[in-house]
């Protein structure tokens, strides 16, 4: 029996987002590739005692990754992206206080912020995160449906921790929903890499999750409130 392939790509002209997913059926194993458009990806895989069983999680996970925004592509069709890492240089400073440079009012508290070379992205606690260009300038909002506890990047895409619990994806035109953390952990600070997400919860643990929402791992913490990972 042929191995069955189903390729997917999300690519937003006006947006960062530039990914692919490939998920492949060859008897009772089950295949699934995914990372930047032009990237060999990260691979996972996983064995099923029948043919049956591995076609209908290959079918759940295509479901998902559609809904989600993904479409058939074809492998070669779009070109990679560049990923452009700033060069970070730095002295220490003589002053006795930092300048300010600006101020926005977000509206109500916000543990969330993000500042790269183009934009400052601002999440508050009623779910609404501004981006801002480095003149304090709104250039664009969208809404979370809860309190949004942090904004972080990885390579071209950049991701926000809110309290519904969820990671969402704020690389394309509307929030997606990237990753979903399991309800009894209260997200207060996360990190990725290469597709894994590392979340430190109000109890002080620390939980590492795959791109395929699995958890690899967790670990409790001694204390509480581990804000960073």
């Amino acid at each position: 029996m042929p191995a069955e392939t189903t390729y997917l790509e999300l690519s937003e002209d006006a947006g960062s987002s530039h990914k692919f997913y490939e998920v492949t059926v060859d008897g009772t194993d089950l295949t699934v590739r995914y990372g930047r458009i032009g990237d060999r990806g990260q691979v996972k895989q996983s064995s099923f005692t029948t043919v049956d069983k591995a076609r209908a999680e290959a079918a759940k996970k295509i479901g998902e990754k559609v809904r989600k925004g993904y479409a058939p592509a074809v492998i070669g069709q779009r070109q990679p992206r560049s990923v452009t890492r700033r060069q970070i240089v730095s002295t220490r400073s003589t002053a006795k206080s930092a300048p300010v440079l600006w101020r926005y009012r977000s509206g109500s508290p916000a543990f969330g912020v993000f500042v790269d070379g183009d934009v400052c992205m601002v999440g508050n606690e009623a779910g609404l995160i501004t981006t801002l260009n480095h003149r304090a300038e709104v250039q664009q909002q969208v809404r979370l449906p809860d309190g949004v506890k942090c904004i972080v990047a990885d390579d071209g895409w950049i991701y926000a921790g809110c309290d519904d619990g969820n990671v969402y994806d704020l690389s394309g035109k509307v929030p997606r929903l990237a990753y979903r953390i399991a309800p009894e952990i209260d997200i207060y600070w996360l990190d990725i890499h290469d597709g894994v997400l590392g979340v430190s919860d109000a109890n002080g643990g620390i939980s590492a999750i795959d791109h395929e929402d699995q958890f690899l791992w967790q670990r409790p913490g001694r204390g509480t409130s581990a804000w960073m990972v």
